[in-house]
């Protein structure tokens, strides 16, 4: 004797009408169009975070050292630095002169009076 218990009935969905499918279609059209909005607007780059002047000074510091990259568990890869690079900054429109960190090939490469621009410290963005 083989008892199964019962299946339950199974639920039936009553078809959409074709105003129902309209206003689905519109609605997820819209919504689309709102992210497509956002993700192009976060892809626009930021204005007013870059600062153009003139190199008044060029400082390097001495300090030798090695930077290991991690990613995990697992060593990515080591650089050897040889001091810190930084030029001053002299930006006209701020009437203000900044210390601008920078690579050593760039360092290398501007000499005092050349333009330069950089992004404005985190600190002061908005």
């Amino acid at each position: 004797m083989n008892t199964k218990p019962p299946r339950p009935a199974p639920f039936v969905v009553p078809s959409t009408g074709r105003r129902d499918a309209l206003i689905a279609i519109i609605g997820g059209l819209v919504i689309l169009a709102f992210l497509g909005y956002g993700v192009m607007h976060m892809a626009a780059p930021v204005t007013g975070n870059k600062l153009t002047g003139t190199i008044l000074e060029k400082t390097f510091t001495p300090q030798k050292e090695q930077q290991i990259s991690f990613n995990g568990r697992r060593i990515e890869g080591t650089k050897e630095i040889a001091g810190e690079f930084l030029f001053k900054v002299r930006v006209e429109e701020q009437n203000r002169t900044y210390e601008v960190p920078v690579e050593q090939p760039v360092y290398e490469s501007k000499k005092v009076g050349d333009k330069m621009t950089f992004l404005r410290p985190p600190s002061e963005q908005h």
